[in-house]
C-alpha cells in the first residue's frame, strides 16, 4: 500500500506542480479557466467544483461501470481531497472500465492521459478547478489485499493544497 500511495502522491504533485507553469508558448500547462475577456459570476462559479459534486460525479460514473459499492477512503472529510475506493477481487475488466472513462467524459472531466503500468492503468482526468485520477492495481507481494480500482481527487486551487509529494 505504501508504494501505491507514494506513487499517487508523486503524481498529484507533478500535476500540481505542471499547474503553476506560464501560459501559452512558454512551455507552461494549460489553466483549467476559461479563455477571453472578462468572466460573469455565473461563468466563474460553472469553472468551480464542489466536492460533493466530484463524489457525485465518481459514484455515478462507477455506476455506470456496473459497480455498486463506493467507499469514501478520505476519513474526515477534507474540501480539497475525494479519495474512493470501489471493493473488486481483482483488477476489474476493461469493458468496466472504458464505461467509467465515457461516463466521466460525459460529464465534462477531460482525459489529461492515459497510463498502462505494471498489472493496471492510471488516468488523469481534469475539470474545472479538480483534478482526477482513476486508477487499477494488480496484486503485489507488497500489498496482497489492497484496493484494486481507486479514485484519488485534489481541488487544484485548494489554498493547502500539498505542494510536493511526502514520503
Amino acid at each position: 500500500m505504501r508504494a501505491g500511495a507514494l506513487t499517487v502522491g508523486a503524481v498529484m504533485a507533478a500535476v500540481l506542480l505542471a499547474g503553476c507553469g506560464g501560459g501559452t508558448g512558454d512551455g507552461g500547462s494549460k489553466s483549467p479557466r476559461p479563455k477571453g475577456g472578462s468572466a460573469s459570476a455565473t461563468s466563474a462559479k460553472e469553472t468551480r467544483l464542489s466536492r460533493g459534486t466530484v463524489r457525485r460525479n465518481v459514484r455515478a460514473a462507477a455506476a455506470a461501470g456496473g459497480f455498486d459499492r463506493v467507499v469514501d477512503r478520505a476519513g474526515t472529510p477534507a474540501r480539497c481531497r475525494v479519495i474512493a475506493a470501489v471493493p473488486t477481487d481483482d483488477v476489474p475488466k476493461a469493458a468496466a472500465l472504458a464505461k467509467v472513462v465515457a461516463d466521466l467524459k460525459g460529464r465534462g472531466w477531460e482525459q489529461v492521459f492515459r497510463k498502462p503500468e505494471a498489472g493496471g492503468v492510471t488516468w488523469l482526468f481534469t475539470k474545472a478547478n479538480w483534478g482526477l485520477y482513476v486508477f487499477t492495481t494488480a496484486p503485489s507481494k507488497e500489498d496482497p489485499d489492497g484496493p484494486r480500482f481507486t479514485f484519488s481527487g485534489q481541488r487544484l486551487d485548494c489554498p493547502n493544497a500539498p505542494a510536493t509529494a511526502s514520503p
